[in-house]
This record gives C-alpha cells, sequence and structure tokens, in this order.
C-alpha cells in the first residue's frame, strides 16, 4: 500500500491497523513512517472514532453518533478526532486499571497506540460496565476483593461474571445501579430473572440489551438521564411492567411493542426528540400518566383516545398545531398541559372531558375557544396567558368549580359579564390586554 496515495481505510481489519499502529509508534522508524503517522491522524483515528460511534449507536447518522460519544466521554467538540481518540482511551485504561490492578501496565503504554483498536476498545467496554454491575450485586463488591479475585487481569473477571450472578443473584427482587458510570448494560441484566424493581437512572446507556426482555417480573424501570437513542423491541415482553421513565435521552422514536406493557401506568418519555407516537400507544389500557413534555410532536395519533384510564398528560413544549377530536374521549383525564405549543383552535370534543380539573393553554395561538368550554363542570385551573385571544366565550359563566383564570398578554377588549358571577374564582389576571371595558361585577371584588 503506497501511504501518499488516495486511501479508504473505514472496512479496515485490525490485522491491517494494528501493524500500522506498531510501526508508527516506534521512534527508530520516524523517517520511514513519516507518511504512516499523517494517515494514521487524518484517516486511521478518525476512522476509529466513527467505529467507536457506532458501537454506541448503530443506527443514525455519523453526526449523531459523534454527538452522543462526545457527551459520554464529555469532550470537547473542537478537539480533533485523533485527540478524541486518545482521551477515550485514556479514560477507558484508567477505569479499567482502578477495576483491576493487573492493568495499570497499560496506562504507560498509550503513548504507544498499539492498544487503539476497536477489539480493544469493546473487550474493555463490556469488562469493565460487567465489574461495574458486579460491585453493586448483594455479595458483588466483597467477592471482588478476595485476594485470589482481585488480581486476575480484567477479561478474566468478566469471564466469571455469568457463572457468579447465576449462583449468587437468583432472588433479588431489587437492584439500583443510578449513577454508575454504566456506558453499557451486560446482557447478564437478563439472568435476574426476579427482579421487580431496577433503576439504571443518570449512566451514560445509549441502547439496552435484548436480555431485558428475560426480566418478566419487572415494574419498575428507571432509565432517566442517560443517552438512548432507541428502545429494543424486547421491552414489550415486560409484562407486569407498571411504571417507565424514559425521561431526558434521546429518543426519537417508541417501538410499537410499547402497545404490549397491558399492566403500565405511567410512562415518562419527557426532554426527548419524539417527533410522532406510535398507534400502539393506544394499546395501554392502565395507563394513567402519560409525561411527553419537550418533544418535537406535531400530532398526536387519534388512538390516544382509547386510554380510557388516563388521568394526566403533559405535552408541554411541543410543535403541536392541533388537538384530534378522539382527546375528547379521555373520560377520566384530570389535568391536561399543552403549555407553549401551535394551537390555534380546540376541538369543541374538549367539552367532553368531564374530570378535566387543570387545563394549560400558555403560550400557543389561540384566537378563540369553543362554546363547549362552558361544559367542564369540574374545572379548577385555566391558564390561557400569551395567546390570540379577542372574546372569551359566555359559556365561562358555566364553570361552577373554577378558582383561577389567567388571560394575561391576549387581544381582549372586553370581558364577559359571567366571569364575575363564577361563584368558586379566587385569582382572576387579565393584565397585558387593551381592555376597553370590565363589568363592576368583575372589576370590584378583583380590584381590576
Amino acid at each position: 500500500m503506497n501511504p501518499s496515495s488516495s486511501v479508504t481505510i473505514e472496512h479496515l481489519p485490525n490485522e491491517i491497523l494494528v501493524p500500522i499502529l506498531k510501526a508508527c509508534a516506534s521512534p527508530s522508524l520516524f523517517s520511514v513512517c513519516g507518511r504512516w503517522r499523517h494517515l494514521l491522524a487524518n484517516e486511521v483515528m478518525p476512522s476509529l472514532y466513527k467505529r467507536i460511534g457506532k458501537v454506541h449507536v448503530p443506527q443514525g447518522d455519523v453526526n449523531k453518533q459523534a454527538l452522543v460519544l462526545d457527551r459520554i466521554y464529555k469532550l470537547e467538540e473542537e478537539l480533533s478526532k485523533a485527540a478524541k481518540v486518545n482521551a477515550i482511551f485514556k479514560q477507558i485504561f484508567t477505569l479499567a486499571s482502578s477495576l483491576s490492578p493487573l492493568e495499570l501496565e497499560l496506562k504507560d503504554k498509550l503513548k504507544e497506540k498499539r492498544y487503539f483498536t476497536l477489539t480493544n476498545y469493546s473487550s474493555y467496554l463490556v469488562n469493565i460496565n460487567r465489574l461495574l454491575l458486579w460491585k453493586k450485586l448483594p455479595g458483588g463488591k466483597e467477592y471482588l476483593e478476595q485476594e485470589e479475585i482481585k488480581c486476575l487481569p480484567l477479561q478474566r473477571k468478566g469471564e466469571l461474571f455469568k457463572e457468579w450472578i447465576e449462583e449468587n443473584c437468583k432472588n433479588i427482587t431489587a437492584l439500583d445501579l443510578s449513577r454508575v458510570g454504566l456506558t453499557y448494560l451486560p446482557p447478564e441484566i437478563g439472568q435476574l430473572s426476579q427482579l421487580q424493581k431496577l433503576r439504571l437512572n443518570q449512566n451514560q446507556l445509549t441502547a439496552l440489551p435484548a436480555e431485558i426482555g428475560q426480566l418478566s417480573q419487572l415494574q419498575t424501570l428507571d432509565l432517566g438521564q442517560n443517552q438512548l437513542t432507541d428502545l429494543p423491541a424486547e421491552i414489550g415482553q415486560l409484562s407486569q411492567l407498571q411504571e417507565l421513565n424514559l425521561n431526558q435521552n434521546q429518543l426519537t422514536t417508541l417501538p410499537a411493542e410499547i402497545g404490549q406493557l397491558s399492566q403500565l401506568q405511567v410512562l415518562d418519555v419527557n426532554i426527548n426528540q419524539l417527533n410522532f407516537l406510535p398507534t400502539e400507544i393506544g394499546q395501554l389500557s392502565q395507563l394513567q400518566g402519560l409525561y411527553l413534555n419537550q418533544n418535537q410532536l406535531i400530532i398526536l395519533p387519534a388512538e390516544i383516545g382509547q386510554l380510557s384510564q388516563l388521568k394526566a398528560l403533559d405535552l408541554r413544549i411541543n410543535q403541536l398545531t392541533a388537538i384530534s377530536a378522539e382527546a375528547g374521549q379521555l373520560s377520566q383525564l384530570a389535568k391536561l398541559n399543552l403549555d407553549s405549543n401551535q394551537l390555534a383552535s380546540l376541538p369543541a370534543e374538549i367539552g367532553q372531558l368531564s374530570r378535566l380539573k387543570e387545563l394549560y393553554l400558555n403560550n400557543n395561538q389561540l384566537a378563540f375557544l369553543p362554546a363547549e368550554i362552558g361544559q367542564l363542570s369540574q374545572l379548577q385551573e385555566l391558564y390561557l396567558s400569551n395567546n390570540q385571544l379577542t372574546v372569551i366565550p359566555e359559556e365561562i359563566g358555566q364553570l361552577s368549580q373554577l378558582q383561577r383564570l389567567y388571560l394575561n398578554n391576549n387581544h381582549l377588549t372586553s370581558l364577559p359579564d359571567e366571569i364575575g358571577e363564577l361563584p368558586a374564582l379566587q385569582n382572576l389576571r387579565v393584565k397585558e390586554n387593551p381592555l376597553e371595558y370590565i363589568p363592576d361585577k368583575i372589576k370590584q371584588p378583583f380590584r381590576l
């Protein structure tokens, strides 16, 4: 191979890359390897960086893979890819040596770069995370501190893990792995078949192994504040799951298999990148809380109306332009938050939400309200600040339970007399409106 020619090494195998890395690490060969060093910095290392990104984010474009990888290792964006690879391996070797003393010698060989291969990275990734998990299992830390185990190399310890977990962890029902530093969830997690509660929040996980579906007794799964880009189809096998927390991840979709979670009561997907929901969401017949704020949703599937037990629906800070008529079928809904969307109108069917107590519609583009708003007989709080309202329907006077009404920053020139007849109203806000007429029955009690 002529290193001065145009070279594509995106798929070079390790048996080619490793000799290059070894040769270029030798100072005595500097004059011979000058062009190889250039290749190393400009092609080999960037290629390795991309490959590592694909390990964590198999699907998606290169930019997304790089973004997630940089977040995992807290790398500065302006660093070159070669510098990033150096930083990644430095962190990997340092962590490995903290878990297995025999790995200390690797820290002294960093300059040689002969260990900078995808095979080595993958091996360290798996075994480091096995030990991070192992130390949190009952009796795991004590076992690893035994002299005959402590002195074993990292890979050998990893090989022992499957047998140890099978013999010692059959009956545990709860496991807290939050803030452990996991970047990969070992498939051995599936051996904990009696788990009912699993906390994995505040780690750096980008994916879940298919073996997660083997946790057939799991009731609570907390995956908040990770880097998850997708969920495996096997998530649908968690037939006993009641609470699933996915907030603050990188999810762009939910798998259709989410609809198989027939016992699910709470689904939290706040602060992700969802732009649609699967129609199978309507199969979650026991769902009581659905939290979707700070995503990129444009529309909701009609099947959302099938969530007959839903009590709280949070859709703040999305890009919704309309609410489907089927939303009126949510007969148990008590709280609906639609703040900070792009709604220009509400369907008349909103009046069918007979148990609704809180309705948040701040920061939208509403120009009017349907008369059916007056049918919300249990409504206690109605927030409509920062819209385009020019008139309030007189049917608002039928809201006998209404305690708070916020109308700040609209285009209202008058208020209907009926507001002054609301028996439970305690707080009325109408600032930043070009009001020309306020009935005395409103002006006096609220000092407007």
